[in-house]
């Protein structure tokens, strides 16, 4: 090097301007391999048994699958790992998602806002899970799983997807975020195993050997062990013991809901857990109020024990029904006139918009509620159009015994077709009960209500006024003939009277 370069150098190196200070140490940094120390330390959680396994699975393996019941902390313990992830570890990127954007903004991010807001963690919460929570350099966001196309967006080197109700997750995601998986991402399956195929389930079958996998209980959770409320929120004894004897043990609501097991629904159910769940998922998702025609589906107590359940249904979407004990028919006619004309006015739904329908089970008992509906003053007035359902005829469709298995198997198309279930543990465990055969013709025959009875331990009242409120009985040939495209013209009128309303 000439003396002239070497003197050009030393002087530029003279002049040149000071690098700038480097950054304050990140404080969190400390916790970059220990997310349990940052759960109790800064977080100030009391980290139980299963939430410990879960935080180590996640730091030390890049597939982790987690098949758990109620009530043990699965939320808490996603939100935690987002927020150790994004503190404590410089450049990564943590993906939250479910199968719903509801899901995802109230459940998960609600978690994450909860702990940032109660730890005074540093930087903004924003309210929206899309614009993410951001800390130095790295970041957490969320979306529903139902996008997979931001799925297939997302990079970087150190990026983990957590991915909540995972069993219930649409196989085109996975296929999304395979592609990052081979630039080494990681990812996190959360969920209550409800369905017995896809991803989430081949992780604990068939392709296990991929897979670090964790069983959580609700009975392992301290309160259930001790009886006493070791960590609140957490499944309690009472709660256990109340769906033991609501759902009984042999069930697959209480396998999955609370001992996390994949359903062994018998091959012979009607209704499989699988269509109640995602029943469930729809009726949470639907935030609008609920539209369509008005109909009413209504199971007569037949024995003292036995209950009489009103059950609502406005177009594909029942309201949570009333239920009635020991009440005699002129009782029951004046509870369903008292009911008809309250969601009248609670739902918008005037005389001028059209009859309600009133499907009743026409044996025993429900016959003289038919009778008092159809000569009440009342009822006429309230524009109630009486359709009785006598279950125990012969079906009106091929392949089925009697009409109450034709109503059993419309029921489940109902629910394949996108009916929504609200919150209600004695319907869907009535849903999931019921089992069928075949008869020497070839034909669908539901087991009894007795047999469901006693299997049960009750009788599926709930379940049966749903199947009445969904089953559409066909006309008497004389009252179709007096329809006229006048008639029709004015449901539609009327319907679109009701829309403009909203």
């Amino acid at each position: 090097m000439s003396p002239f370069i070497r003197g050009l150098r030393h002087g530029l190196e003279q002049t040149a301007p000071a690098p700038p200070p480097r950054e304050d140490p990140n404080p969190y940094a400390q916790y970059r391999d220990d997310p349990v120390r940052f759960a109790r330390e800064v977080l100030g959680l009391t980290v139980w048994a299963a939430m410990e396994r879960i935080l180590l699975a996640v730091r030390d393996h890049r597939k982790v699958a987690v098949r758990s019941g109620h009530k043990v902390s699965k939320s808490t313990t996603a939100a935690v790992i987002a927020l150790w992830r994004c503190l404590c570890r410089e450049g990564s990127r943590t993906v939250l998602s479910a199968p719903t954007g509801r899901q995802v903004k109230i459940i998960i991010w609600a978690e994450l806002t909860k702990l940032h807001r109660n730890s005074r963690l540093p930087s903004d919460m924003p309210l929206d899970p899309g614009t993410g929570f951001r800390y130095r350099d790295s970041e957490v966001f969320g979306f529903a799983t139902n996008e997979p196309e931001k799925m297939a967006g997302v990079s970087g080197a150190d990026l983990e997807f957590i991915i909540d109700e995972a069993s219930g997750v649409e196989e085109s995601l996975y296929a999304a975020i395979e592609g990052n998986m081979a630039g080494g991402a990681g990812l996190l399956l959360i969920s209550n195993p409800t369905q017995t195929s896809g991803t989430f389930y081949d992780a604990f079958t068939t392709k296990r050997h991929l897979w670090h996998t964790i069983h959580i209980s609700s009975e392992d959770t301290p309160n259930v062990l001790t009886g006493e409320t070791i960590i609140p929120g957490l499944a309690t004894r009472a709660w256990v013991e109340e769906k033991k004897a609501d759902w009984r043990e042999d069930s697959p609501l209480f396998q999955v809901r609370v001992r996390g097991n994949f359903p062994s629904q018998a091959e012979n159910a009607v209704i499989g857990l699988g269509l109640v769940e995602a029943a469930r998922v729809r009726y949470d998702e639907e935030e609008e109020v609920p539209t369509g025609p008005f109909v009413l589906g209504v199971d007569v107590a037949r024995y003292g024990d036995d209950s009489t359940v009103l059950q609502p249904l406005f177009g594909q979407r029942p309201i949570p029904p009333t239920v009635h004990r020991k009440q005699d028919n002129v009782e029951v006619a004046g509870h369903v006139m008292d009911l008809v004309e309250r969601l009248r006015a609670e739902h918008g739904y005037p005389v001028a918009d059209g009859p309600v329908r009133v499907k009743v089970d026409d044996l025993g008992n429900g016959g003289g509620v038919t009778d008092h509906l159809r000569h009440s003053e009342r009822a006429k007035a309230l524009d109630i159009e009486v359709r009785p359902v006598t279950v125990s005829n012969t079906a009106t469709a091929e392949g089925y015994s009697k009409l109450r298995d034709q109503l059993w198997f419309a029921l489940r198309d109902w629910l394949k077709e996108g009916g929504h279930l609200p919150p209600d543990s004695h319907l869907e465990r009535e849903l999931v009960a019921p089992r069928y055969s075949f008869d020497t013709q070839g034909r669908a025959k539901v087991e009894t209500k007795d047999e469901m009875k006693k299997r049960m331990g009750r009788s599926p009242d709930r379940a049966d006024a749903l199947a009445l409120a969904v089953y559409e009985p066909p006309r008497q040939a004389a009252t179709e003939a007096t329809v006229t495209p006048t008639d029709v013209n004015n449901v539609l009128s009327a319907f679109k009277r009701r829309l403009e309303r909203r």
